[in-house]
């Protein structure tokens, strides 16, 4: 007898293939048969011609606080996805030394947009070494299958404290973080995180570790990923590397490697094509390198006191203080500062005073409430003011209550197009569990499904499918998962193609001490399996055994993905 069948399901296997209509059964959380099934099984469930597919496999995730307190990693069943890799950009919680973790959540709050006060009052120190914080997630249990990376700003951190943000290793130091790799891949991690890019701040307002990192310390990580039979290297790349780089990270480790992130600039049209470009030339000599790129225009939300990208942008102040901030911002001088900065151009700046890409978000005051949804551009041309003084002045008249939506790369959607049929783009890029009170970007599968599918017909469904599931768990040696074959593991989506989508984000206080975070629905998902088990209804979150599996153990092929092999 079977533990679970579906019956009258449209089933895609996550490679690409026509959907097969028919039934699926499982055992012991593993997919038992296809087609037409006589046999019974414990529980059955009529898909009613709902389509039955692998889970999406998200490479680009921030859960690694989060999951010490939400055993959900939410939202990610509630979007559809089942597998999550954490560990990205370099930036984690483990190694944790006692007395570097104040520094290390402070970094990270900082750097990937969290609430200080939500990592203090959430982060449950039941370990030190990486291998204790895997073993604490498996005792904690996890709704996701979790893969790691081994995190090379946290190895800085533990290892150097505060001078890892301020100068190079020492060959001592770089000889600690060396030993702290080796325990971190011989205990299960997927490969090396790490992040060059120039708009990676830790608190504040100093750079993240690796930063400086020179290429030579880079170049040791790769060697001794380099004797071991599985892994990734995925690094965040500011201006200074690119795909040249990554391709010798490769080279000299033997494994794949994954530049992010990969958006379509509109100021640089060509820029994200060349990425795309160089990595495929890089494939076709046999060196498989990838992108991770986004399907979804990239925003943010935010706050004058919480403007996370123009903190990046001189002379915008790192302080978070109202007092300080009003004087400053209210400052003329600071303003024509600002304004300075904005009519230079420089690459590594997101924001390049597109005031028609910025509407008020929600307001305080009552007298302010028509400016919801209207940009600043449009309020400023109305007034005959100068944009900038406007969104300034407007923040600070409703007491940093203001809330703004950045829309900054992605805005393109033929130039998006481009980049996402190619093979050596892997969507993902969710950045989940990151930038909580700034974006949620975690359901892109969805998304996909139904903007890049329904809506727009870049993809057939199974091609669309094949693109957020086996793919990505090909390329990072993720394996039987992301297919729906005999054998491989039943992580399942239930969802209705001529419905799927994602809404607007919606506010919400739920993490720990308060903090804020926006999050999305998908309506016409029916519901979402780990391992066999439901743990995502269509409406809320099961409360069941925690059937995530805390994964350790990976292929040791390279992928073939977009490589000539497989043309």
């Amino acid at each position: 007898m079977y533990d679970l069948i579906f019956r009258n399901a449209r089933i895609a296997d996550g490679l690409g293939n026509p959907l097969v209509d028919g039934d699926l059964a499982v055992v012991d959380g593993k997919v038992a048969a296809i087609g037409t099934i006589s046999d019974p099984a414990i529980e059955e469930l009529d898909a009613q011609g709902l389509v039955l597919a692998p889970g999406a496999v998200d490479l680009h995730t921030h859960y690694d606080a989060q999951l010490t307190w939400d055993q959900t990693a939410s939202p990610a069943g509630a979007v559809g996805v089942t597998t999550v890799v954490i560990g990205n950009c370099g930036f984690g919680i483990a190694p944790a030394p006692p007395d570097k973790r104040a520094t290390i959540l402070a970094n990270l709050a900082e750097v990937e947009g969290m609430a200080l006060s939500s990592l203090e009052a959430g982060v449950e120190w039941g370990f030190e070494t990486f291998g204790e914080y895997l073993g604490f997630l498996r005792q904690k249990g996890v709704y996701p299958n979790v893969a790691v990376l081994a995190s090379h700003t946290v190895m800085r951190t533990a290892v150097m404290g505060d001078a890892g943000s301020e100068r190079l290793a020492t060959p001592c130091e770089l000889d600690a973080m060396l030993v702290l790799f080796r325990e971190a891949m011989d205990a299960g991690a997927i490969g090396l995180g790490s992040s060059t890019n120039e708009n990676h701040r830790g608190a504040g307002g100093i750079p993240i570790a690796s930063r400086l990192a020179n290429d030579d310390e880079f170049r040791a990580f790769a060697k001794v990923l380099s004797n071991y039979d599985h892994g990734v290297f995925m690094m965040t790349c500011g201006e200074h590397h690119g795909i040249p780089f990554m391709e010798e990270m490769s080279q000299l480790s033997g494994k794949a490697s994954f530049y992010a992130p990969l958006f379509h600039y509109a100021h640089q049209p060509q820029r994200a094509a060349g990425i795309m470009r160089a990595a495929e030339v890089a494939r076709t000599r046999g060196v498989p390198v990838y992108a991770q790129g986004s399907c979804q225009p990239l925003s943010l939300s935010f706050t004058l006191d919480h403007a996370y990208i123009l903190k990046a942008m001189s002379p915008w102040p790192a302080t978070e203080d109202r007092d300080e901030l009003r004087c400053i911002l209210s400052d003329p001088s600071f303003r024509a500062a600002f304004r300075e900065t904005l009519a230079k151009p420089d690459r590594q700046h997101i924001f390049k005073g597109r005031w028609d890409w910025v509407p008020v978000a929600t307001t305080v005051l009552p007298k302010n409430a028509g400016l919801a949804g209207r940009t600043i551009a449009d309020i400023a041309a109305e007034r005959r003011a100068d944009p900038l003084d406007v969104f300034l002045d407007l923040g600070l008249e409703e007491d940093f209550g203001t809330k703004y939506t950045l829309f900054m790369l992605n805005m393109d959607e033929d130039g998006v197009a481009e980049l996402l049929v190619n093979d050596g783009t892997l969507i993902s890029l969710s950045d989940a569990g990151a930038h909580n009170a700034m974006l949620c970007d975690a359901g892109y599968a969805m998304y996909l499904l139904g903007h890049w599918v329904r809506n727009r017909g870049l993809f057939d469904l199974p091609t669309a499918i094949r693109k957020v599931t086996s793919d990505p768990a090909d390329a990072y040696g993720i394996m039987d998962r992301g297919r729906l074959t005999p054998g491989a593991w039943a992580d399942m989506i239930l969802f209705d193609p001529e419905v799927i989508r994602i809404t607007n984000m919606e506010q919400h206080f739920d993490l720990p001490a308060g903090g804020e975070r926006l999050l999305r629905r998908a309506p016409g998902l029916h519901g979402t399996w780990v391992n066999g088990v439901r743990v995502f209804d269509g409406e809320n979150y099961l409360s069941v055994q925690a059937p995530g599996h805390v994964l350790t153990e990976f292929s040791a092929s390279r992928p073939q993905l977009g490589m000539p092999v497989s043309r």
